[in-house]
C-alpha cells in the first residue's frame, strides 16, 4: 500500500531539516501506537543521510552494543562503548551535516537506565551549536513522553526544539486507503472507518490479510474474531501498558463511555467509581492519555465556565473494543465468535450512525473550505440542552449566520418529520436569537421523501445524500 496523506507533517519536517544547517534541532513526535509515526519519519528521511535506532527494553550494555552496530552502517570504525554519553558524543562528532537521527520508542530509555536522560541532556546542551543534525525522538507512550519533556523536574525539560502529536487520519484520507484495497462504495467505507478509525496500520493489515474488496464483517472475522486474529490482543496490550497498575479503573470508565454514558455522574454510576474520585480519572483521560474528548455545547459563550460538558471516546477502534469485546470478554476468550458477531450485526447500524455524525461534520468542513455553503462558518460542533439535541451547529460570529444540521443513518428515506423537528429545535438555541440568519441541512444515508424535498425547498434547507459525500471524499 502506498504512503497516504501527511503532506503537512512532511513539509514541517522538511522545514526543520533545512534549519539544521545552522544548529541541531531536537524534535519530539508522539502519537498513539499504529498511527504512523515511524512510517512518517522514514518517508521524510528516505533520500537523506540518516540513522534509525529502536530503543528496546534491555540491559544498558546490550542496548549500547545494538545501537553501535547500527551506527557502524554509517561510521565503520565506531568503537564499542560502555557509557551512553560517550556513545552519543562520538556519534555526533562523526556524522555529516544535516543527518537525521531517528530514535524510535524513546521513552523506553526509562526502563533501560533512567540516568541516560541526564547524559542525553548534557550532550545536547554541549553540542547544540557545534554540530548540525536533526534528532527526532518518537514515542507511543504519550503520557511518559510528556513527562520526560514537559516536567520541569526532568533532565530533558525544555530541550526539545519542536513537539508534535501525530493524530489519526480523517475520513477523507482513510477513504483513499480503502479505495486502494478495493473498498470503493461510500457506505462500506463509512462502516470500515466506524470500526478502525484513522489508524493507517489497520488498513495495511487488512490488505496483508487478503481483505481486498471485502465487507466489514469479513474484516472483523479475520482481524478480530478468530483465535489467531492479528488484532486480538491489540486494545488490551496498548491500554494496559499505557495505564499501568490502575488499568482496571480506566477500563471501567472507557467501557461506560463506549456504552453511551457521557456525563460525569452517569459514568461514575456505570463504572462503579465514586463521583468524588472519577473527576481525576476523567481529567487524565482527556488531558494526559487523550482517549476522551470533553465537549460542551458549541454555542456556549464561556466554555471554560460551562457545566454542560460531556465525555466521548475519540478512538473508533477502542470504542468498538470496549462496547462489543471487553464487555463480552467471557464469550470472546472462549471463542464464541459467532455469538458476538450476531450481537454486533444487530446493533451495528447504531454504532455507524454515531460515527456518521462526525463524518458529516468533516464533510461540512470540506464544503466550508471550498466555499460551497451559504456562508463561511468559523465554529462547528454539537448542541444540547435539557433533553433537546442537534447533531451539528455551525456559525459565524461576524455575519450572524447559523447552520443547524441533522444526520440520519437509516435504511429508509428521511421524512418531513425530521426536517420539522430540526426547525422546532433550532428555536431553543439562544445564540443571537433576535439577530441571526438561520440555515438548515439534513444529511441522509438513504435520501429523502418527496414531501421532505418539497419542505426543504420552501424553508431554506439543503439536503445531502451519500452521493454528495462520495463526490467530496472518494477518489476515482
Amino acid at each position: 500500500m502506498r504512503f497516504h496523506n501527511r503532506e503537512k507533517e512532511l513539509e514541517e519536517l522538511e522545514r526543520i531539516w533545512r534549519l539544521c544547517s545552522k544548529s541541531t534541532h531536537f524534535t519530539i513526535l508522539t502519537g498513539r501506537r499504529r498511527v504512523g509515526k515511524t512510517e512518517l519519519v522514514k518517508q521524510f528521511y528516505a533520500k537523506k543521510p540518516h540513522l534509525y535506532f529502536f530503543i528496546g527494553r534491555k540491559k544498558p550494555a546490550l542496548l549500547l552494543e545494538e545501537l553501535s552496530e547500527v551506527a557502524r552502517t554509517v561510521i565503520e570504525d565506531f568503537p564499542t562503548m560502555v557509557k551512553f554519553d560517550e556513545w552519543l558524543k562520538f556519534l555526533l562528532n562523526n556524522l555529516e551535516q544535516n543527518t537525521v537521527i531517528f530514535i524510535d520508542e524513546f521513552q523506553n530509555l526509562k526502563f533501560v537506565d533512567e540516568s541516560i536522560f541526564s547524559d542525553f541532556q548534557k550532550v545536547i546542551d554541549e553540542y547544540k551549536n557545534k554540530v548540525q543534525v536533526h534528532i527526532i525522538a518518537a514515542g507511543s507512550h504519550i503520557t511518559l513522553m510528556d513527562k520526560i519533556f514537559t516536567n520541569s523536574k526532568e533532565p530533558l525539560f525544555g530541550r526539545a526544539t519542536e513537539t508534535y502529536v501525530l493524530k489519526p487520519m480523517q475520513f477523507k484520507e482513510v477513504s483513499k486507503m480503502l479505495f486502494e484495497i478495493g473498498i470503493t462504495d461510500i457506505e462500506s467505507q463509512i462502516q470500515w472507518y466506524s470500526v478502525f478509525g484513522g489508524i493507517p496500520k489497520y488498513y495495511v493489515m487488512a490488505e496483508e490479510q487478503g481483505l481486498t474488496g471485502k465487507d466489514i464483517f469479513s474484516a472483523l472475522r479475520i482481524l478480530l474474531f478468530r483465535d489467531f486474529a492479528p488484532l486480538k490482543e491489540e486494545a488490551r496490550s496498548v491500554l494496559t501498558e499505557e495505564f499501568g497498575r490502575e488499568h482496571p479503573s480506566y477500563f471501567s470508565i472507557l467501557e461506560a463511555v463506549s456504552l453511551g454514558n457521557s456525563e460525569m455522574t452517569t459514568i461514575a454510576n456505570r463504572s462503579g467509581i465514586k463521583v468524588k474520585s472519577i473527576a481525576k480519572y476523567l481529567g487524565q483521560l482527556v488531558r494526559d492519555f487523550r482517549y476522551l474528548d470533553y465537549e460542551i455545547p458549541v454555542t456556549e459563550a464561556r466554555p471554560w465556565k460551562s457545566k454542560k460538558g460531556r465525555y466521548f471516546l475519540n478512538d473508533n477502534f477502542f470504542k468498538f473494543w470496549f462496547k462489543y469485546i471487553y464487555r463480552n470478554r467471557s464469550d470472546y476468550e472462549i471463542g464464541n465468535y459467532d455469538i458476538l458477531i450476531k450481537k454486533i450485526q444487530q446493533d451495528f447500524e447504531s454504532l455507524v450512525g454515531r460515527e456518521f455524525e462526525k463524518i458529516s461534520m468533516q464533510f461540512l468542513r470540506e464544503l466550508n473550505t471550498q466555499n460551497k455553503l451559504p456562508f463561511a462558518f468559523s465554529k462547528i460542533g454539537r448542541w444540547w440542552r435539557k433533553g433537546s439535541e442537534i447533531d451539528i451547529v455551525a456559525f459565524n460570529e461576524d455575519s450572524k449566520n447559523i447552520l443547524f444540521g441533522e444526520c440520519k443513518w437509516q435504511n429508509r428515506k428521511t421524512g418531513i418529520d425530521v426536517l420539522t423537528a430540526l426547525l422546532d429545535k433550532s428555536a431553543y438555541v439562544d445564540w443571537n436569537i433576535n439577530d441571526r440568519t438561520d440555515h438548515f441541512t439534513v444529511i441522509s444515508k438513504s435520501g429523502f421523501t418527496k414531501k421532505a424535498e418539497e419542505f426543504a425547498g420552501q424553508n431554506n434547507f439543503t439536503l445531502y445524500t451519500l452521493q454528495d459525500l462520495k463526490r467530496i471524499f472518494t477518489h476515482p
